[in-house]
């Protein structure tokens, strides 16, 4: 088995997000829902006095009346009902900041091949294998470790309250509960601080074990470039659009739409096309030589497309590419290296002329 040093293609994401395979961190969403929780609680927090200790006054009232049985029933709705009725901004705050983080961390995820029924899920032996892998350590041990922080946070900001807390007997419940609600924001603020900086560096690391796990040989590269080009669907859509191109505008001007230009420097141009959500390759544009390959050149710099002046992979192209078509296996190396510096251009929107590379 060869080693998995190349990143992994649009079409390996694509089909691993179908599946519901994505870098997430379940702690990030986690972390800023119990803050959230955490501070809407605390904002209502008079609300919240107001209501349940009416509720609590009310039902201690009724429990020393005479009648009791036949007011208990009422007792209990009345309690159920306040309780709910507190309970639901709460509710509605936690689940929308909830599911605000997770769509902005991952994007929209619609993964049905999820819900199918597949036996392999039942397979004791390689459920035990999972619950050994390397992952499910890091996960118990950064679970632990958060556990223990965040234990010793609240022991020291009970530590320096104590001696605030313990007077509080003296005091009547309206100033005892002020007091209890500074204590559990100062809490909050240092928990919840410690959760989203934890959160943080788990959604890095996520991201960066979950690229590491899409990493492809390089065969397997070339494999699925050979197996995406033999696609009739995806390789019909991409001669009507490159015919449509030419009709409409010329061969010539389709290097507007490039993604850059090949040229050997001044006899062979080859407009290359290249979307990294369709295309498991660049695929050739148009091409021409001699006065062609002028107009392709001027078209491209007036447009700004990146131009490469490369004479051998120029050559490659023109004698084995063919129009529409996928470039050369033997060129993939170069094409993306060309592809990484223009990608790094992306980057700078302020550029005058048109970038140029010279391999």
């Amino acid at each position: 088995m060869g080693e998995k040093t190349e990143k992994a293609t649009p079409k390996k994401l694509r089909d691993a997000k179908r599946k519901g395979q994505i870098a997430k961190s379940q702690d990030f969403p986690a972390a800023f829902t119990f803050v959230v929780s955490m501070m809407v609680t605390l904002a209502m927090t008079d609300s919240l006095y107001n209501n349940l200790s009416s509720v609590m006054l009310t039902t201690f009232k009724e429990i020393t009346g005479p009648d009791l049985l036949p007011t208990i029933t009422g007792m209990f709705m009345n309690s159920f009902y306040v309780i709910f009725i507190c309970s639901i901004p709460i509710m509605l705050t936690v689940a929308l900041a909830g599911c605000l983080v997770t769509f902005i961390t991952t994007g929209p995820v619609f993964s049905p091949e999820v819900f199918k029924f597949d036996i392999k899920k039942f397979n004791p032996v390689d459920n035990l294998k999972a619950k050994f892998k390397m992952k499910t350590f890091v996960e118990l041990l950064k679970s632990l470790l958060k556990i223990f922080i965040a234990a010793i946070l609240v022991y020291t900001v009970m530590m320096s309250s104590l001696p605030v807390l313990v007077k509080t007997v003296e005091l009547p419940v309206a100033a005892s509960a002020q007091v209890f609600v500074h204590f559990l924001y100062e809490v909050i603020i240092k928990v919840g601080i410690f959760f989203v900086v934890i959160a943080i560096f788990d959604l890095a690391y996520q991201k960066h074990n979950f690229e590491k796990e899409m990493r492809m040989e390089k065969f397997e590269v070339k494999q699925e470039y050979k197996d995406t080009e033999g696609d009739p669907l995806i390789k019909s859509k991409r001669k009507q659009i490159a015919h449509e191109i030419a009709y409409s505008e010329g061969p010539g001007m389709a290097a507007s739409r490039a993604k850059a230009v090949v040229t050997n420097p001044t006899h062979l141009a080859i407009a290359l096309g290249f979307d990294k959500e369709y295309d498991a390759a660049p695929y050739i544009l148009t091409m021409g030589r001699g006065l062609i390959a002028d107009r392709i050149i001027k078209i491209a710099e007036d447009h700004k497309v990146p131009i490469v002046r490369n004479i051998p992979l120029a050559h490659k192209l023109w004698e084995e590419g063919k129009l529409y078509e996928y470039v050369p296996e033997e060129t993939y190396e170069a094409l993306a290296e060309i592809l990484r510096w223009i990608a790094s251009l992306q980057d700078d929107a302020t550029l005058a002329n048109t970038p140029t590379l010279q391999m």
